[in-house]
């Protein structure tokens, strides 16, 4: 077994070329599998890139996307790319496209089969199409909400809308990130990378196999042999009812707020009676609801912010954990959700995001490592530690340093997971072994050995 992190700092085609070929060089064997993870810097090379690959190992199954950044035991770059060579049986690459959420995670659940010790899904939580799938989906927005929400005569007939209307963003725009992880191969743990760029564009997440472009599709990275697969969120453990977390969340983040939220599906009618972005403008004067022109020229130039540092966190009827959704001044009356929101009470909590121990509160994820004498970790880190800590974020590195010589580590967003036992009751457990939240997590494929 071998593996082996490559990475280039470089942004042009040229200089990425270069330097690959003088590190392929010194490689010392024929990889069967390629993870490649690309930066934004790449953004206008990426596809030369991709043929440059294809060229250079012509008959090795690859997959990758697009990241915010990535670590090795060298360094913590935010440009260039990063690619993880693997010469190994025991890993195998599965994708799927579909209509919508279950159509496609069926599909690839099939593929998937059982037996599998860890797997690695990629796919889009949000897909930002083309501009003319942007623009239908404001003009959607209006349509359901000053049409038939703000006509509906009672609570059931607002949640009908509700529903209608998450199903047209599942068809075209989001794949909920529980639903996704719920439809899953049982018994086997599965790190979600629930892709969400920084700054988004038309086009992105964009995702990869066999170096082409597979659009909203969801990719699965399948490891079989001696795997620990970890999971790590910076919060305190949930609370045993909903009062609990409730004062677990009031002790824990700053300016703290219940509200009432009428929601359905994927979709948000209602923050304490008002439209959400009205209500986030409201709390926020700062933030003031974008106008569909700035918007569209904001994906145009790759400038459209998805981080925020304020949201609604929702409490589990199942477990009484949270799940939490951040509040953005989107353009639209009606908010989006990344994860279905029929299992959470109506009853939530505004709150502002913050880690109380700094960088340092991901310390836990590589404390949780299982084998002293492994191979090689994969880890990814919720990418909202970029805009939060800035610089300071070269520390990840000095962490995993500590318990680890081989590693890659990626910023990607808020890993999700789903586990065959929960080792503590975590505070972003919403359901039954599975973890999602939009800030806080992070996880790690740790491998030994990599076999059939």
């Amino acid at each position: 077994m071998n593996i082996q992190a490559v990475c280039t700092p470089f942004s042009s085609y040229e200089d990425v070329v270069r330097d690959l070929e003088s590190k392929f060089a010194n490689l010392g064997f024929e990889p069967r599998i390629l993870l490649v993870f690309f930066t934004d810097s790449v953004w206008r090379d990426h596809e030369k890139i991709l043929e440059y690959l294809k060229g250079r190992f012509p008959n090795v199954k690859m997959a990758g996307c697009f990241v915010e950044g990535y670590a090795t035991p060298e360094v913590v770059w935010m440009r260039g790319l990063a690619i993880l060579l693997i010469d190994a049986e025991g890993v195998e690459i599965f994708w799927a496209k579909g209509k919508n959420t279950t159509e496609t995670f069926v599909k690839l659940r099939s593929k998937i089969g059982l037996g599998w010790n860890s797997v690695l899904l990629i796919f889009p939580a949000f897909y930002f199409p083309g501009k003319f799938d942007i623009l239908k989906i404001y003009f959607n927005n209006i349509y359901y909400y000053n049409l038939l929400y703000k006509r509906a005569g009672t609570l059931e007939d607002k949640m009908k809308v509700l529903r209608d209307y998450s199903r047209m963003l599942e068809l075209r725009y989001i794949f909920p990130v529980n639903k996704a992880l719920r439809l899953m191969p049982e018994d086997t743990p599965v790190v979600g990378m629930n892709l969400m760029p920084l700054e988004a564009k038309f086009g992105t997440p964009r995702i990869f196999v066999n170096y082409k472009n597979i659009g909203r599709g969801a990719v699965a990275v399948c490891f079989k042999g001696k795997v620990n697969t970890i999971f790590h969120d910076v919060f305190p453990e949930r609370g045993r009812s909903f009062e609990e977390t409730v004062e677990i969340l009031k002790n824990y983040f700053p300016n703290v707020e219940i509200v009432n939220v009428v929601k359905k599906g994927i979709s948000i009618g209602e923050i304490n009676g008002m439209k959400p972005v009205d209500f986030l403008e409201m709390k926020v004067r700062a933030y003031k609801p974008l106008n569909k022109d700035t918007a569209i020229e904001r994906l145009e130039k790759g400038r459209y912010l998805t981080a925020t540092p304020y949201g609604i966190a929702f409490i589990s009827k199942e477990t009484f954990g949270t799940s939490m959704l951040g509040l953005y001044p989107h353009p639209i009356s009606i908010y989006p959700s990344l994860f279905t929101l029929d299992n959470f009470y109506d009853v939530s909590v505004f709150l502002g995001e913050h880690f109380k121990e700094g960088i340092r509160s991901f310390k836990g994820l590589f404390e949780k490592k299982r084998f002293n004498d492994n191979y090689f970790d994969l880890f990814i880190i919720d990418q909202n530690v970029i805009p939060m800590f800035g610089k300071l974020v070269h520390r990840i590195t000095n962490l995993a340093k500590d318990v680890s010589e081989k590693f890659l580590g990626l910023f990607s967003s808020f890993p999700s997971f789903r586990l065959r036992v929960a080792d503590k009751p975590y505070l972003s457990e919403s359901e039954d072994n599975i973890c999602f939240n939009t800030t806080g997590t992070s996880a790690m494929v740790e491998i030994k050995d990599l076999r059939q």
